[in-house]
């Protein structure tokens, strides 16, 4: 770890407005599977927003990796989702796009699929008036929960434009994206559709 600096930001906090509150403080690492990056922390002084994200200094070729879980021990597999990685499970109907504010993180299958379940949560509630949306988000977390326990094989599926995210397993499948694919990659919002309600 080096080259620690903490500036202040000319800018208005994104959250409360204060100006000449928010300060940077960005730190060059070196992270196994990711290569050189850097962290930075932006926080405000005034309401105490916070904000941290990696960015790596090095672009890889554009990568699908693809996980096909299959049992308990497979919800172990360790997932490392940069902050230009698209992940999706088909079997939820979930596809979590990367934004300006998304923050790359560490966890394992058992973690993203908990991320997906209170994304679920949060759909239900918001479409708590709509019966047909309300049985499918239903039918979701059964499922969510059936692929908990193992009994439900489903495939995990993370699109990176830079090939800066990762599955560390030896069954993952991974291939190239062509340039066509990376380009259509969108920098949207967190997705649910109707994808496959098959099993």
């Amino acid at each position: 770890m080096s080259g620690i600096q903490a500036v202040p930001v000319d800018s208005p906090c994104p959250m409360c407005r204060a100006v000449g509150q928010l300060t940077m403080l960005s730190m060059t690492v070196n992270v196994p599977y990711f290569g050189d990056g850097m962290e930075t922390t932006l926080r405000c002084g005034a309401c105490g927003f916070r904000h941290a994200d990696f960015m790596i200094l090095s672009q890889k070729d554009p990568m699908r990796l693809e996980l096909r879980v299959e049992s308990l021990e497979d919800l172990t597999i360790r997932v490392i989702r940069s902050n230009s990685g698209t992940i999706r499970i088909a079997e939820l109907g979930f596809t979590a796009e990367p934004s300006p504010l998304s923050e790359s993180y560490v966890s394992n299958v058992e973690g993203v699929l908990d991320r997906a379940k209170d994304i679920l949560l949060t759909a239900l509630e918001f479409h708590g008036e709509d019966p047909e949306k309300v049985a499918l988000l239903q039918e979701y977390l059964s499922r969510y929960e059936r692929m908990l326990t193992g009994e439900l094989p489903f495939s995990l599926v993370i699109d990176d434009p830079f090939g800066n995210s990762a599955i560390l397993a030896e069954k993952v499948e991974r291939r190239v994206l062509s340039p066509e694919e990376a380009e259509s990659l969108k920098t949207g919002m967190v997705i649910l559709d109707r994808g496959d309600l098959e099993g």
